[in-house]
């Protein structure tokens, strides 16, 4: 009999856990567990308004999901460029050692790749193009027009189809695999998330709409961005365009 589909993510869960150890890192004996929440000790802190805000507070003070894509306003290459440098791109130049990147991965691996499909980008060919960190640039994978596809192969999502691009986040589970084993699995996961909601911030600074879907035929998201599925798998997709009237 096969378990419920939510079980699955439970039980991966708790097989990847981090057992305290008899001796050595992480052998500290565990806590009594609480018992209850009932008589709890509260500790008001400063209202977080300050005005003006700071520029990153303020991002995430806007930041919002945003269906409401303009199908007839293309994404500059500049702000494709930014988009991709300040979410998952390098922050130093990388011919230095201890070059860094926009997010967080563990052991510095970087087991998340960006691949873009280019959907209205003035200059930049319609098509899948997968995004190379040292070079900053777009490699073409696959050329064409894959909006209303798109549109299907994320469940009916239209909104999907009328962005100026979407970003697809790539995991490579081997990358990290050989450090952490199966429990790597969770930080790429933990990473995709980094990124995206770098790219949600950034959209909020500079005024163009980002709708984030894990909602999609794995198959068919694979296959459109040319994948190896027995070494990589789409994890997340993030439309990014110009809103209506913005």
């Amino acid at each position: 009999m096969n378990r419920p589909q939510a079980d699955i993510g439970a039980r991966f869960h708790e097989e990847t856990k981090i057992v305290p150890g008899r001796s050595g890192p992480g052998s500290a004996p565990l806590l009594e567990p609480v018992t209850a929440y009932t008589a709890l000790t509260w500790f008001r802190l400063p209202a977080a308004a300050p005005a003006p805000w700071p520029a990153l507070e303020e991002a995430i003070v806007q930041r919002r999901t945003s269906r409401s894509f303009d199908p007839g306003a293309a994404l500059t290459p500049d702000l494709l460029g930014r988009l991709l440098a300040f979410s998952c791109g390098r922050t130093g130049s990388a011919s230095f050692a201890g070059a860094r990147r926009a997010a967080p991965s563990a052991g510095a691996t970087y087991p998340v790749d960006a691949y873009v499909v280019a959907l209205r980008v003035a200059g930049v060919p319609a098509g899948v193009h997968v995004y190379d960190v040292d070079r900053h640039a777009l490699g073409l994978v696959r050329p064409g027009s894959f909006g209303d596809r798109l549109t299907s192969w994320t469940l009916d999502q239209p909104w999907v189809g009328r962005a100026g691009a979407v970003v697809a986040l790539v995991g490579c589970s081997a990358r990290i695999g050989e450090r952490y084993a199966a429990r790597g699995y969770r930080y790429m996961l933990f990473e995709a998330g980094h990124i995206a909601q770098n790219l949600y911030l950034l959209g909020a600074g500079y005024g163009i709409g980002v709708q984030a879907t894990g909602g999609f035929v794995d198959a068919a998201v694979n296959r459109l961005l040319g994948l190896d599925e027995s070494l990589e798998q789409a994890l997340y997709l993030v439309a990014v365009g110009r809103q209506q009237g913005g």
